[in-house]
């Protein structure tokens, strides 16, 4: 296997379009290299972004914007990111394991799309954004609950490659909350789910998003759950309520994990779990 280490996104991006479909892109490899060991991938080349100094950025100011080599763990213990973005810091401090999150990065998390990977539904509760760039199509950016299409699928094409993640400023007074429901917290969740409320002067809810992972092939904003929400005053029955529409709206992937309506079943208490804890 041939290793080539770019020192630009520019370089990274020719190397990619002259190496199709034999290379792949590196950055922390805690799901590439499974997945080669495992020969489910096969790579005759890859692309490491070790040497992008750019990529290995993490920048505050209005917003926050994530580089593609910034690892889990650099995001979970950042004291602005805990401060602003309180809703991701606890997304990360649930991937796996302390070593996983040493090397392993945000961006490759995003890009390889796992549908119970903890990161992706935080992120599309806080609104987030996602930087990718081409040879061809040049530097888009879309909003995360678009950017997941399917299973391992995203709207970056084999010859894009993900470069940033961006979060806006969270609204004033904005409440939030991640659960995951696993068998062990090491694990990948069976299902996630991440809040954001935004309570309103007069103790209603102003505005709610709600995101999940492992509620479909991809994650998922759980839009009905939201509507329910909104203008609303918190209440248990109004979460349970909540909870519910949030399981009619999943379709989740059957698996050794359980059936398709356990799931549903798990999105639903989950839900109207991580409603409680972000407003209590």
């Amino acid at each position: 296997m041939e290793y080539l280490e770019p020192t630009t996104v520019d370089e990274a991006l020719d190397l990619l379009a002259e190496q199709g479909d034999r290379a792949k892109v590196i950055a922390g490899g805690q799901s590439l290299l499974i997945m080669i060991r495992e020969r489910l991938v096969d790579a005759a080349a890859l692309i490491g972004l070790r040497g992008i100094e750019s990529l290995r950025r993490l920048d505050i100011d209005g917003e926050a914007r994530i580089g593609a080599m910034v690892t889990h763990a650099a995001v979970e213990h950042d004291e602005e990111i805990l401060r602003r973005w309180p809703l991701l810091a606890a997304a990360e401090a649930a991937v796996s394991t302390m070593q996983i999150r040493n090397r392993g990065t945000l961006c490759g998390n995003v890009a390889h799309a796992f549908p119970t990977a903890d990161p992706p539904a935080a992120l599309i509760a806080s609104d987030a954004r996602v930087r990718f760039s081409g040879k061809r199509d040049g530097v888009r950016e879309v909003p995360a609950e678009d950017f997941f299409v399917g299973l391992l699928e995203t709207q970056a094409g084999p010859e894009d490659l993900v470069t940033a993640v961006t979060l806006p400023a969270q609204p004033d007074g904005a409440r939030s909350a991640y659960l995951k429901f696993s068998v062990r917290p090491l694990d990948f969740a069976i299902v996630g789910v991440a809040v954001r409320v935004v309570p309103a002067a007069d103790g209603t809810i102003a505005e709610a998003r709600i995101a999940l992972n492992g509620a479909a092939a991809r994650a998922l904003r759980a839009t009905e759950a939201e509507a329910l929400l909104v203008g609303e005053r918190p209440s248990a029955e109004l979460f349970a309520r909540a909870g519910d529409a949030a399981a009619r709206q999943a379709a989740p992937l059957p698996n050794i994990d359980g059936s398709a309506d356990y799931k549903r079943r798990v999105a639903g208490v989950y839900t109207a779990r991580a409603l409680a804890r972000a407003l209590e």
